[in-house]
């Protein structure tokens, strides 16, 4: 022992190794210490919400609210509302607006589904198109115009956009009373 501690050379590398291991000990305590620290403050703060924290749950519970929200319309059973794609105004049987709805069933069925299904919500057929993009028009109460395009979606699904608005006060002007009168069968 006497050696070491006599050797100048020996004395210094251990002062110096002792130095460098003590600076990074203390160091790596010190991110120890906040990581440590930092862990059981988010484990406290995330365990004391009371909020939900399941999103999942919180969108499904705004689709079935959209579709409890517009009663004068048919859906085909298990439609699923995109709320980012949608728009809605006002609610039963007067908003507007738009749906973006993904069906798990084959477009032709979806097409005959609200062929069949429509009138007895009030709206009247105008035109149907039938094609790679099916489109069809109505008018309904309230002075207002339907229009919905039905895709193929993936694996044998749909998905359908519908757009309600009113029409202009031109086109009431012009067609209105004839609409009305003849196709809707509405009286004053």
């Amino acid at each position: 022992m006497d050696i070491i501690l006599n050797n100048p050379v020996i004395s210094f590398f251990l002062l110096i190794s002792f130095l460098v291991f003590f600076i990074l000990t203390k160091r790596v305590f010190k991110y120890l210490f906040i990581l440590i620290i930092g862990s059981i403050l988010i484990f406290a703060f995330t365990g004391c919400s009371s909020g939900n924290l399941n999103m999942n749950n919180n969108m499904e519970n705004i689709e079935e609210n959209t579709l409890t929200r517009i009663q004068d319309l048919p859906f085909v059973k298990n439609s699923k509302i995109d709320i980012e794609k949608s728009l809605i105004l006002g609610e039963g049987k007067s908003w507007s607006g738009q749906l973006f709805i993904r069906i798990p069933e084959p477009k032709p069925d979806v097409f005959n589904f609200y062929i069949k299904n429509l009138d007895e919500f009030g709206w009247k057929e105008q035109t149907t198109i039938r094609g790679e993009t099916s489109v069809m028009n109505y008018v309904g109460e309230n002075n207002r115009v339907a229009i919905i395009t039905i895709v193929d979606g993936a694996f044998n699904s749909s998905e359908v956009l519908i757009s309600v608005s009113p029409y202009t006060e031109e086109f009431e002007d012009k067609v209105s009373d004839f609409i009305n009168e003849k196709y809707l069968e509405l009286k004053d």
